[in-house]
């Protein structure tokens, strides 16, 4: 903060990405904090090349609409109060944090819409001038307007590649001008967009649109699930506080819970990127450049200045082991006769790695880097983890084949997801092995060509993804028996699908099949380095993914909260924690605190209280666990009864009778966090595998039930009567008088 309370000047990095779109176009952009959603508009007009011709509107996490109101008076978007003025919204009050979002819709024919995520903050030098730059972004514009939207889109790309173009389809007017033009989908000029956007004057517009504190979607732009949310969850899937991605769409359904995970420290994870052949080759690269390097039109290094860095860097290291550049004297001969640096793979990846991360700014037609000691720490492991996340949004958006889109490349992007969930998972050092992975899809019992194809697509899956990931240095990998031929063997169940020629005619399914069988798949396990880079990457998709010892410093009520989802194990070590900053007396009263209170939510910390307070065998933890029992506060008071009638000798203290009381309230306010979902199913399920008294005395206290004073007695007894009805007629006819009874008793 600056003196007198005025907040310091801030720009915001956003990353604006035109959903639909595959390979995914998108642009990065730093924008002042204080210009208004006015400003972001022109700027994304320029970007992406739109011309301004149509209407457009923003719309944030909260259901409120930005846009030009004079000119969407008349059309009904929805948004019942009308639509805010853009040009007096400042950007910084809608983005309030790192993580949140916007859509920005443009041309409501055609429908093009843009996902704005706010990346990170960044303090402003005082005195530093106000623009808008691009910093950042994946190929080039829009060609046109008016053609119908992304679909269309993709078909004009597809058409401008094939060989014989548009022929006489409604595109072909529009190919021949793009190749007439030169247009190339793949090119992104970044330095052409920054031009044109320093033309642009971003005004300033003082902060008046923050949400309240209640409406605020937390960390990650995501709000968080409420106890109501819970009853929409699966058994065991969702848990109080999980952040569901809210954005004009909805929330986002079945947000997986991960396990918590330790990350290694960040001097360690540091060096580790330095390790990272890739990354090293560009720090080295970027020093190289420190007094300035030639560059061609295109903003690679010339030639000469090609062939000298690959040898004083000794980037020919970075070369396959089949490649000329391994042997001195067939490197000699192949950079002799090079051409253009665009040519040696090797170089160009470094290369692009080192400008797409600002250690190149390339000006004036040379290249300018820093030395090896200006990208280290925080910043250097923050780009790292920026590289893995586009690595793994792209293939979220067109899956690992290069050139294989529509459903396949659909199939192989939810494949390459599960793989990444799968590796986040796996406990630390573990491999996850594609012949196990495998082996498990073959007891599912499927047989046919779709079956044989998803193996394939998931043995090449594979492959890429562990490739891709290995060359950042997310994984160690280690190549099966028959990976070089894997997408050849793809192509010819294809073909053979599609009734083509292809090798060996008569060589059936079942035989392909067991030779792949005789090979050895391909494996690869999460380093440290990796672990960091995928939690990232998931906490801004919105996926809870707690650390281990995050919760040693909460208060009792978070602690709970926290706990929903933990093995038994992840939470005795995270208890371990933090015991260590109270005393045990001091956790009993937050812990019971916390079981105040009514709804699903309090039921939910309820359950956790009492495995945590099961293990408290401290004298003065056990004086305060006998007060609470003693005590008129509902749900404090079950909890603590249940808690000491679980032990045994005299430190209990506590009649057997109320003990028994306590635990059926406590059973009737477990399963009331499932009441109400219009499904009895889960309800049911959490009935029996919680139920854990013998027969007969479940006879004996079914019927007792109803005198439960819960609020939702009467209900879960009603839900469990219609849920049982499949499990034991008896039962569930007992179940429902019960409820009757219970209905009438309130």
């Amino acid at each position: 903060m600056r003196p007198g309370g005025k907040t310091a000047p801030s720009d915001l990095q956003l990353k604006i990405v035109l959903d639909g779109t595959r390979p995914p176009l998108w642009r990065r952009l730093v924008v002042p904090s204080d210009t208004s959603l006015g400003t972001l508009h022109e700027a994304i007009q320029v970007a992406f090349g739109w011309d301004s011709d149509h209407l457009h509107l923003f719309s944030d996490e909260f259901g409120r609409g930005y846009g030009d109101a004079a000119r969407l008076t008349d059309i009904d978007l929805g948004f019942g109060r009308g639509v805010g003025d853009e040009d007096a919204t400042a950007l910084g009050d809608v983005l309030a944090e790192d993580g949140a979002r916007l859509r920005y819709v443009y041309d409501f024919g055609d429908g093009w819409e843009h996902r704005i995520t706010l990346e990170k903050t960044l303090p402003r030098p005082v005195g530093a001038q106000r623009t808008v730059r691009c910093v950042g972004g994946r190929r080039a514009g829009v060609p046109a307007e008016d053609i119908g939207g992304v679909w269309a889109l993709a078909e004009v790309l597809e058409l401008l590649d094939a060989p014989d173009g548009a022929a006489d389809g409604p595109y072909h007017e529009l190919i021949d001008e793009l190749r007439a033009a030169g247009y190339d989908p793949a090119a992104f000029d970044r330095d052409g967009i920054t031009a044109r956007l320093a033309q642009l004057t971003p005004d300033t517009v003082s902060g008046k649109a923050k949400p309240s504190p209640g409406d605020r979607a937390g960390h990650g732009g995501a709000r968080r699930l409420t106890a109501e949310d819970l009853t929409l969850c699966t058994w065991g899937q969702c848990r109080v506080g999980d952040p569901v991605d809210a954005g004009v769409d909805g929330p986002a359904e079945d947000v997986p819970v991960l396990r918590p995970v330790t990350l290694a420290p960040q001097e360690d994870l540091v060096a580790a990127v330095h390790g990272v052949p890739l990354f090293d080759a560009a720090l080295r690269l970027a020093a190289w450049c420190h007094e300035g390097r030639q560059v061609t039109a295109d903003r690679v290094l010339r030639p000469a200045l090609a062939r000298e860095a690959v040898e004083e860097l000794q980037l020919w290291k970075l070369a396959d082991d089949d490649s000329p550049y391994v042997d001195a004297v067939a490197r000699a001969r192949t950079l002799k006769s090079l051409r253009s640096a665009k040519d040696v793979a090797f170089l160009d990846d470094s290369w692009w790695l080192a400008v797409d991360g600002g250690m190149i700014t390339i000006t004036g037609g040379r290249a300018w880097g820093g030395a090896a000691t200006d990208f280290t720490g925080e910043e250097l492991l923050e780009f790292w983890a920026a590289t893995i996340g586009d690595l793994l949004e792209e293939i979220g958006e067109t899956g690992v084949l290069d050139g294989w889109h529509g459903e396949l490349g659909e199939l192989t992007a939810e494949i390459a997801d599960g793989l990444v969930g799968l590796l986040y998972d796996a406990p630390d050092d573990a491999w996850v092995d594609v012949d196990d992975l495998r082996a498990k899809t073959r007891e599912v019992g499927e047989n046919g060509p779709e079956f044989d194809l998803f193996q394939a697509l998931f043995a090449v899956s594979f492959r890429e993804l562990g490739e891709g990931l290995a060359l950042l240095g997310a994984v160690e990998y280690e190549p099966g028996d028959g990976d070089d031929s894997a997408e050849e063997a793809l192509r010819m169940l294809l073909n053979a699908m599609g009734g083509q020629e292809h090798g060996r005619s008569g060589t059936s399914s079942a035989a392909s099949n067991r030779s792949r069988d005789d090979r050895r798949g391909g494996r690869m396990r999460l380093t440290p380095l990796g672990r960091y880079g995928l939690r990232a990457y998931l906490m801004e998709c919105g996926v809870p993914a707690p650390l281990l010892g995050e919760l040693a410093e909460a208060d009792a009520d978070a602690l709970l909260q926290g706990l929903l989802g933990y093995s038994s194990e992840e939470m005795r070590r995270e208890v371990e924690g933090w015991l260590e900053h109270r005393s045990a007396a001091d956790a009993a009263v937050g812990l019971l605190d916390a079981c105040a209170g009514d709804g699903p939510e309090s039921a939910a910390k309820r359950a956790v209280a009492q495995l945590v307070l099961a293990d408290f065998d401290d004298p003065r933890a056990l004086r305060v666990l006998r007060k609470a029992a003693a005590s008129d506060v509902e749900g404090c008071r079950q909890v603590a009864t249940t808690t000491l009638g679980a032990r045994l000798g005299a430190e209990a203290r506590v009649d057997p009778a109320r003990a028994d009381e306590a635990g059926l309230w406590l059973l009737i306010d477990g399963l009331s966090i499932l009441a109400g979902a219009q499904e009895s199913e889960e309800l049911t399920r959490g009935f029996l595998e919680n139920w854990n008294t013998a027969p007969e005395a479940l006879e004996q206290q079914v019927d007792e039930l109803w005198r439960v004073e819960h609020p939702a007695t009467a209900q879960v007894l009603a839900e469990l009567g219609e849920g049982l009805r499949g499990v034991d007629k008896r039962l569930a006819k007992r179940m429902r008088t019960a409820a009757n009874k219970a209905h009438s008793r309130w």
